[in-house]
């Protein structure tokens, strides 16, 4: 199961409940939200990765390093009591949670003020009484529900970091226990290993600062690592990666993928990510199915929904009996990583440089007598150019500007009802409204657009198969636009996987909005997610201001 079947697999069952809640409201009056609690565990869909280990480990700098970031406070000094977790979001901020506050009233602070909040030294001894700082950052890897948990360093003088850190231990659907070459395995971390192994969790063995070892002091802490592992895990052995945080970090900095990937972090990632699609993942939505078919008999409900519920599970349970294959992790993170769709780009350069025209015609037509009278003659304006040179128009303007126009056609009308059969005189009227080809607004539009179209075309060309890089996403009408002036296929063909990929994106954000909307989790909800619904309109219908006038063609 891969990321993207997941995702379509929780969508299904969202609307196998919903479907059935709509049934069981109209048969039993008194129940209002059946599957509250169901919706609720779906749209917190997340999977907690909990990084512990003693102090000074270098904890906070691998979780940067898996990130690509500098962004999470390090330091020597130990943490306050306080659990961080690093979550998606549409913007980079942190959200700080106090004691006994609802989490949908979390304050928001700036990223570099996050110490103020979890450190020691701005926070000794946890007297702001913060229960949990959320951060949030645009990284694809966190998208789909996955958490970092970093927790208080164990050990150190601080008591209560370790009495917190082992408290948020059953929260925990992974554990990575990050231990260093310099001091492998603290009593602190065994104990708490000896717990993981209690609770049947995975657990990831990371062993850091490889950097600052020799390959024969490597292998012999390696081995050392192996045996305590063996002490409480037994066979099989949990898996165990050597790292250096400190090399990762550099590394992304200077754009070295060659020393990243000694770093050993990449092959951290691919581990985590695979556990995440091929047994987290799947074991969740078989429970779920199961939770679903519990809520639906209790409700009493024996609709269709039913068999699309019992067609759901048997598709999960035939994925993970076969272990059908899925595309590499770390590539389908890379391939997710869609452009972000706001608005297509050729709606928004019209709508900006149409602007500018309308404001500069509003003026001249009621400063020019010239074009007051070319203006007449042409008929006006269509109905809808009217309204929009309403928008930024004075009444002043508009009496000096329309008044010539007005007087042409009291003039035409009398012509009509002296000159013209009585059966011609709504064909003779019609004749008087402005066409496409009349209307200055028109032409002026029809001119911006395919002015833009062009430039878009040649841009697209000139840089080929990154063309990745240069397109976010148009609305329909302006795709095939562009589309009939690109002659290259490829070129054509990478748009519309681009444009199909932004189209799944939207959709994701918006299923995933109404779920935490039934689940009463907006407060989750990502910029994207509150956005998807008018996004999601701009892909299908382009801008009103700007296509609203097709309609007219």
């Amino acid at each position: 199961m891969d990321l993207r079947d997941y995702e379509r697999a929780k969508f299904e069952l969202a609307a196998i409940l919903r479907d059935a809640a709509i049934t069981v409201r109209e048969t039993k009056r008194d129940i209002q939200d059946p599957f509250k609690d169901l919706f609720a565990r779906l749209a917190e869909d997340r999977f907690n990765l909990l990084v512990v280990g003693r102090f000074s480990r270098g904890k906070t700098s691998l979780m940067n390093a898996m990130l690509d970031t500098d962004r999470l406070p390090t330091g020597i000094v130990p943490l306050t009591s306080v659990i961080t977790t690093v979550s998606y979001g549409s913007t980079e901020r942190a959200l700080i949670e106090y004691e006994g506050w609802s989490p949908a009233l979390a304050r928001e602070v700036g990223l570099d003020a996050l110490p103020d909040f979890v450190t020691q030294q701005h926070n000794p001894g946890n007297q702001q009484r913060v229960a949990l700082a959320r951060v949030e950052l645009p990284l694809e890897l966190l998208r789909r529900g996955f958490h970092l948990v970093d927790t208080p360093g164990l050990g150190s003088s601080i008591v209560e970091n370790t009495r917190t850190t082992e408290r948020f231990l059953p929260e925990a659907d992974a554990f990575m226990l990050v231990t260093s070459y310099d001091s492998p395995f603290s009593e602190e971390e065994l104990r708490v290993l000896q717990m993981t192994a209690s609770s049947a969790s995975r657990v990831f063995l990371v062993v850091n600062k490889q950097d600052i070892v020799s390959l024969e002091e490597r292998n012999q802490v390696l081995c050392h690592v192996r045996d305590q592992a063996r002490r409480v895990f037994g066979e099989p052995l949990p898996q165990i990666f050597s790292i250096s945080a400190r090399e990762a970090v550099e590394a992304t900095k200077q754009h070295d993928f060659a020393r990243f990937a000694l770093s050993g972090i990449s092959d951290l990632k691919e581990a985590l990510t695979t556990f995440l699609l091929n047994e987290k993942q799947a074991e969740f939505l078989l429970r779920m199915c199961e939770r679903a078919a519990d809520a639906l008999h209790d409700a009493g409900y024996f609709g269709d929904a039913v068999e699309r519920l019992h067609a759901l599970h048997r598709g999960l349970v035939h994925q993970r009996s076969n272990n059908l294959p899925a595309a590499s992790p770390l590539e389908q993170v890379t391939r997710d990583d869609a452009p972000q769709f706001s608005s297509c780009s050729i709606c928004a350069q019209i709508d900006r440089e149409f602007y500018k025209f309308l404001c500069q015609y509003q003026y001249d037509i009621s400063a020019r007598r010239d074009l007051q009278t070319k203006f007449a003659e042409n008929g006006g304006l269509c109905p809808y150019h009217i309204w929009q040179y309403e928008s930024v128009a004075s009444p002043r303007g508009t009496c000096v500007g329309f008044s010539t126009l007005l007087e042409r056609l009291a003039a035409r009308l009398r012509e009509i009802a002296t000159a013209s059969p009585t059966d011609a005189y709504s064909t003779q009227v019609k004749g008087l409204r402005p066409t496409p080809d009349s209307c200055d607004f028109c032409r002026a539009h029809a001119d911006l657009e395919g002015r833009a179209v062009a430039a878009m075309a040649r841009s697209l060309m000139a840089v080929g198969n990154e063309s990745a890089n240069r397109f976010s996403g148009l609305c329909l009408d302006h795709l095939h636009l562009v589309l009939e002036a690109i002659p290259a296929a490829a070129t054509a063909s990478g748009l519309l996987i681009i444009e199909a990929n932004i189209l799944e994106r939207v959709s994701e954000d918006m299923r995933r909005y109404a779920l935490k909307f039934d689940g009463v989790r907006r407060f989750l909800s990502s910029k994207e997610e509150l956005s998807a619904d008018a996004r999601a309109l701009l892909l299908l219908a382009g801008h009103r201001n700007v296509n609203s006038l097709r309609r007219l063609v």
